[in-house]
Order: structure tokens, then C-alpha cells, then sequence
């Protein structure tokens, strides 16, 4: 008898030894692909993990920032090497060296941003709606567009910037049917005057909304949009600051809210090796203030937009891009 109690006890007791343990400092990874100035996908995790270390006061943080893709498997398995607790990836390129090593380090969680990669006992991803934000900075976008020309020029073709892609078109045409799309892709997401230069080839086609996801290749998208004078959508984070002539709002993609999850879960033990999708009704994705541009978009656009939000939360729009 004495023995089934101390099995019931222990039984009992796991979920708390674990909690405990999870108590202790956790030393967390945070491995990017460009800069935290980038004004878009690094800046905006940045910003994620500086929230989750105010959250989480018992997280020890390391930043690693441009990383390259041939760099991405090097830079997970250092950290795990090290002893890292939970080594994050963030971008799409760190999806396969972590399917690949992530057994070999049992005791680390690998978690990966934009990519839908998964596998037990310790592999989970984060993804964002990718092509609902799109689909809501194209609304705004041709609220704002005087020509009904807009360009978006994305860094390579992956999966999350096609989603964001075929969204600004869709959600442009949702309020003007009229609205011509123009796009383009630089090839990488570091080169930032080849992303001016094919700014500037969609704007001398009469593009006079811009709008572009990458790394710092979005810095010479923003370039060429405050040199000649047309208006930006911004993606991921809202660099408004930074340009509050040009850039009218932001597709806004919350790796904070990413990030704080991902943490959390591993904290109290609940995070599953599954990929989680983040869209408006998760706040894992939004659009900024439109600040100097609010009252440039009209009431009945501003209505149509939020209806647009409204009903992308209740599952009511039709056209939104498959996720791939």
C-alpha cells in the first residue's frame, strides 16, 4: 500500500518539479538573419524578445544577427552546443538545419519563426498570417494610391512572401477592382540597392504605393520611396518613425506575441513540437496608426478596411491566400 501512495504522490508531484525547474534562469537564442535596424523582419523580433525579457525576468538572452543562410545550421548548433535552453530561429532558412540536428540536442528546444517546420521531442515553429496582413496593407494601400498602380517588392520567393504578395493584391482590388499590381523580387534580402533600383523600375510604371518584405533590402525600397516621393506600406514592424512623410501605416507581424508564446510554453511546460499559426484573432498580426496619414484615407475606406479586418476574424473573406 505504502508503495501505491508513493507512486500516486510522484504522479501528482511531476507537472510541479518540472514547473520548478522552468523557474530557474532559461538561456535563450535568438539567432536573425539581418540587423536589428532593419526597420522590418529583425527589428520587429528584436523588439519581440526585448518584451518577453521584461515578461520573463528569469530568461538569460543572446542576439546573433546577420546570419547568413549558408550560417544558419553553424549558428543553431553552437548555441545548443553551448548549452542553450531554447535556441530560436528566426526566418524560414533555419526551418531544415533544425529539422536535421535538433535530436542530437534532446535538452534544447529549437523553435522557428515563419516557417512551418515541427517534429518531437523538441522541434516547434511560429507562423504568422502572412497573406492576410498583405491582404490588409493592400486595402490601404489603394485607399491611398492616386495612380491605382501599387508594387510590392519582395526579397526571394518563399512561401510567407508569396502569401504577403498575392494578399496586397487581393486586398487592393477589394476596394479598387480597378487596381493594377506590380511585383517583383530582388533575390536576397540584404541588398538594399538592388531593392531601391527595383523600386524605382515599379515606380517609373506608375506605382505610387510601394510596399516590400525582406530584410535590409526593404531599407532601399524606402530609399527610392522618400527620393521620389510616392507613399510605403511598411511590413512586419512599424518603422513609421523612421520616414513619417512616406510610410502611411504597417502590416504589422507580432513576434513579440511569437516569441512571449513560445517562451511562455516552455516555461510552464505546455509547448507542443507542432508548427502554431498566428493571424488577426491571435494578434499575430495588425496594422499600425495611420498617424500624418489619417486624415488622407477617407471615412468610407477607413470603414471598408476595418470591415475587411472585422470580417477576416470571423473567417467571412473568401479570397485570402492559401497557406502554403
Amino acid at each position: 500500500m505504502k508503495w501505491l501512495l508513493a507512486l500516486i504522490c510522484s504522479i501528482v508531484l511531476l507537472p510541479t518539479v518540472a514547473f520548478a525547474q522552468a523557474k530557474g534562469e532559461l538561456k535563450v537564442a535568438l539567432i536573425l538573419p539581418g540587423a536589428i535596424t532593419d526597420g522590418t523582419f529583425s527589428s520587429a523580433a528584436d523588439k519581440g524578445i526585448k518584451a518577453a525579457q521584461k515578461k520573463f525576468p528569469q530568461i538569460k538572452v543572446s542576439v546573433r544577427e546577420n546570419t547568413s543562410f549558408a550560417e544558419s545550421e553553424e549558428a543553431l548548433l553552437s548555441y545548443a552546443r553551448e548549452g542553450y535552453d531554447v535556441v530560436i530561429g528566426h526566418g524560414f532558412q533555419f526551418g531544415e538545419p533544425a529539422m536535421k540536428i535538433h535530436k542530437q540536442f534532446p535538452k534544447t528546444w529549437f523553435v522557428i519563426d515563419t516557417v512551418k517546420v515541427a517534429e518531437a521531442p523538441n522541434l516547434a515553429s511560429f507562423d504568422n498570417r502572412w497573406g492576410d496582413a498583405g491582404y490588409i496593407a493592400g486595402a490601404v494601400a489603394a485607399s491611398v494610391s492616386k495612380t491605382g498602380i501599387i508594387g510590392h517588392i519582395g526579397g526571394i520567393p518563399v512561401p510567407v512572401i508569396q502569401e504577403y504578395n498575392e494578399g496586397f493584391e487581393r486586398g487592393a482590388k477589394r476596394i479598387n477592382p480597378k487596381t493594377k499590381m506590380l511585383s517583383a523580387y530582388v533575390g536576397s534580402f540584404s541588398d538594399i540597392a538592388k531593392g531601391k533600383e527595383i523600386t524605382i523600375s515599379l515606380i517609373e510604371q506608375g506605382a505610387d504605393v510601394v510596399t516590400a518584405t525582406g530584410n535590409e533590402s526593404v531599407i532601399g525600397t524606402l530609399e527610392a520611396a522618400k527620393e521620389k516621393k510616392v507613399l510605403m506600406i511598411a511590413t512586419a514592424f512599424d518603422s513609421a518613425p523612421l520616414a513619417p512623410d512616406t510610410i502611411v501605416t504597417a502590416a504589422l507581424v507580432n513576434f513579440d506575441v511569437n516569441l512571449e508564446m513560445a517562451i511562455g510554453k516552455i516555461i510552464d511546460g505546455t509547448l507542443e513540437p507542432k508548427n502554431y499559426l498566428l493571424g488577426l484573432n491571435e494578434n499575430g498580426i495588425g496594422l499600425a496608426p495611420y498617424r500624418k496619414f489619417d486624415s488622407k484615407i477617407s471615412a468610407e475606406n477607413k470603414a471598408k478596411i476595418q470591415q475587411i479586418m472585422d470580417d477576416i476574424r470571423a473567417g467571412k473573406v473568401s479570397d485570402l491566400p492559401a497557406i502554403r
